[in-house]
């Protein structure tokens, strides 16, 4: 009888043993579309700067994960039921803020500037546009601002540009006085410039965080699992050296 009793408690033992020793299920992280910072590509396959530091960051907290992108209606949806349990967005985004918990500190800052050759005049805020020419890049997301632009009472010419690089030519051939584009992509297009051939002015800085779905369980304990691998990513400087060698379409 004691034989038995011992080897119903070493099995009870080992059970519970391979069951703390199961990893973690994936979590599900996703995006819409916020080009260039991520996109789904030609195959349907999420890519953009933005996965590195997705991956860095879950590779830190010891959390398995899978990356999907999904329209932005659906990922409201699915952040809601708690099918999605992370995604990063803007401070202060409605829809985020409704569904989810916030991150502790933003991820990085999202750059919209205003690029122009020095003989034109500085613009401080999207009004200051009205009767102007203006690039956009097609197939990005400019939020209230391309709806602004677009308004007939606003008398903004727009001109769409397929690159960042077509864009800059654009605005050095004087197809337009002014581009609207995000930092990031442009930085290395400016650096083979020769000095003062643009300058820009920025238009709006958006930090950008980490949200946790309300619904998804033990959704704050798994936040703040990211937040800590987030702090030490930053303090041994990984996130910037992301940031710093991230790759853009140009």
């Amino acid at each position: 009888m004691r034989f038995f009793q011992s080897l119903a408690s070493l099995m009870l033992l080992t059970a519970t043993h391979m069951a703390h020793a199961q990893p973690a299920a994936p979590v599900e992280f996703a995006l819409a579309d916020f080009p260039p910072y991520f996109q789904m590509d030609e195959r349907n396959e999420p890519s953009g700067p933005v996965l590195e530091l997705v991956a860095a960051l879950f590779a830190e907290a010891e959390q398995p994960h899978v990356i999907r992108g999904y329209p932005a209606a659906r990922l409201y949806q699915r952040l809601e039921r708690g099918e999605v349990a992370v995604s990063m967005g803007g401070a202060g985004h409605p829809e985020m803020t409704r569904t989810s918990l916030r991150g502790s500190a933003p991820i990085f800052t999202v750059e919209l500037n205003i690029y122009r050759k020095p003989q034109q005049p500085q613009i401080q805020q999207p009004a200051e546009l009205a009767g102007k020419s203006v690039i956009l890049i097609s197939g990005y997301t400019y939020g209230a601002l391309a709806q602004q632009l677009a308004s007939p009472a606003s008398g903004t010419s727009i001109a769409h540009a397929a690159s960042h690089s077509s864009a800059l030519q654009m605005l050095l051939h004087d197809r337009a006085q002014y581009l609207i584009d995000y930092a990031d992509p442009m930085r290395g297009l400016l650096a083979s410039l020769p000095d003062n051939s643009v300058t820009s002015d920025p238009l709006v800085q958006i930090p950008v965080y980490l949200f946790v779905s309300r619904a998804y369980p033990q959704g704050q304990a798994l936040l703040e699992r990211l937040d800590a691998a987030f702090s030490t990513l930053e303090q041994r400087g990984e996130v910037q050296r992301i940031l710093d060698n991230a790759t853009y379409q140009q």
